[in-house]
């Protein structure tokens, strides 16, 4: 779900960095799968840790358009915009700065896209853990059967397709 979200995006993505940061278009475009992978290992990692609630509060956080004060404050959100920073100074050489900036416009452009895919996915226009569950391609029972069993689920076989592993890989499919 996440790379159609991210594919709805890339076009003003790439245009808001090159207009805003200075960065070229070959640059802003290879920052935005960087963003991808960031948002992955961040939601993962909240996941894993059991911070459904993190992930829900930067989702709802995001659904203003703005990377204001809510969202900057986020913890899960602080993660990926590190995660997303390091990339852009390490794999394109961007200065740390720029990579902020970077980081800053182009997160908050891409989870304002999934607040509002969540809020789609719900049956109010609110933004709740059912249809965040849903835009992520999990079920919160199988989630909650997934933590029960061990974090990465799976059978008695050693398939690790069901539970928590498996969701989470069919997230970013």
């Amino acid at each position: 779900m996440l790379e159609s979200i991210i594919d709805a995006v890339k076009g003003q993505v790439v245009s808001t960095l090159t207009q805003q940061t200075g960065l070229g278009a070959a640059q802003a475009e290879q920052a935005v799968p960087l963003a991808k992978e960031s948002i992955h290992e961040g939601v993962t990692s909240a996941i894993s840790g059991g911070n459904i609630g993190g992930i829900l509060d930067m989702v709802k956080s995001a659904s203003d358009g703005s990377a204001g004060g809510g969202l900057m404050q986020n913890l899960v959100y602080q993660g990926i915009a590190g995660k997303m920073i390091n990339k852009l100074t390490s794999r394109l050489g961007i200065p740390e700065a720029m990579a902020q900036k970077v980081s800053t416009i182009a997160l908050p452009m891409i989870l304002n896209k999934l607040a509002g895919k969540t809020r789609e996915a719900g049956d109010s226009d609110g933004i709740d853990q059912g249809s965040l569950m849903s835009v992520l391609g999990l079920d919160a029972g199988s989630l909650l059967g997934g933590l029960s069993k061990g974090m990465l689920g799976g059978n008695k076989d050693g398939d690790k397709s069901g539970g928590l592993a498996g969701g989470l890989g069919n997230l970013f499919k």
